[in-house]
């Protein structure tokens, strides 16, 4: 009779639990399946704090770029096996790759290296890098990098000319103001053209009050992209703002890199404020303007 009983409750046991199957961690199967293709993972440099932390934000391929997330547990996991002591990294330096650099510990190896209000954070790696340095990708192979022929210095200057007499005037600053403002140029390889793709910023230091509008104020803050076109370089993109703390923050340029493999590299750019040091614009080359193909605005608190 025993036996029977036994058969019996095995019986419904198995039938229990075909109706109530055990619960699997969904989440974690995705994070453990995205963690096994090894995907090329783009960090973002933060030096908010003592030292400059490595974090990452979204992964390149094939697809673009792909905003980077997970559960608790999947960072841990992506913490051993991507930010752990010696994990390789190559640093990109406006767009030129540098010299692969190592981790000198990861986010959790012994006590946490960061403690954050919150359950889930981004992790972060420890290592030494040029200051220039605003992008790395994970691994040490470097990203493609487009074809150019360089700039000489005077065609340099010609757009350089072309920017303080044509493009500043109409963003509202006008020529007898320019000393005012800070300058840095930037020609980096894109593949937009054959030509380097050049970036000139200006930044007038002074603060404005909040009450600051775009219809009183000159522009505090102006970028402006351009490429080689038919008839010379012309602007394929600009940014202005008053620059005020309600409005829209001034940008800074972090480099140019492809993260397709298309032959084209995105233009990154970021915002100067030290309390966002991760947010990050990356445009692509379109008809003859960049339009921006990807948005990251998220902390290190998910």
């Amino acid at each position: 009779m025993l036996p029977l009983l036994f058969a019996g409750v095995t019986s419904c046991d198995r039938v229990k639990t075909a109706l109530n199957p055990p619960q699997v961690d969904t989440y974690w199967q995705s994070d453990s399946t995205f963690l096994a293709s090894k995907p090329t993972v783009l960090f973002r440099v933060d030096r908010s704090g003592n030292l400059p932390r490595l974090i990452p934000i979204a992964t390149v391929g094939a697809k673009g770029l792909r905003s980077l997330g997970m559960t608790s547990r999947g960072w841990r996991a992506f913490d051993i096996d991507y930010l752990h002591s010696n994990a390789t990294f190559t640093p990109y330096r406006y767009g030129e790759p540098l010299s692969a650099v190592r981790s000198t510990r990861g986010m959790w190896e012994g006590e946490p290296l960061d403690t954050l209000p919150c359950p889930s954070p981004l992790p972060a790696a420890l290592a030494s890098i040029d200051s220039r340095v605003e992008l790395l990708t994970s691994g040490g192979t470097p990203l493609a990098r487009p074809h150019m022929t360089s700039l000489s210095d005077g065609e340099l200057q010609g757009v350089l000319s072309t920017v303080n007499t044509l493009v500043a005037p109409t963003a509202g600053i006008s020529l007898s103001r320019m000393s005012r403002y800070q300058r840095n140029v930037y020609a980096v390889a894109t593949g937009a053209s054959t030509r380097p793709t050049v970036i000139v910023t200006y930044d007038d230091p002074e603060a404005l009050p909040d009450s600051a509008t775009r219809i009183t104020e000159r522009p505090r803050h102006l970028m402006v992209v351009l490429d080689k076109g038919v008839y010379g370089y012309k602007p394929s993109y600009t940014y202005s703002d008053v620059s005020s703390s309600r409005i829209q923050p001034r940008r800074k340029f972090l480099g140019a890199l492809d993260a397709d493999g298309d032959g084209k590299a995105e233009l990154y750019f970021g915002v100067q404020l030290p309390q966002f040091p991760l947010v990050t614009y990356a445009y692509g080359y379109e008809g003859d303007t960049w339009l921006e193909v990807f948005k990251y605005e998220r902390g290190r608190c998910q």
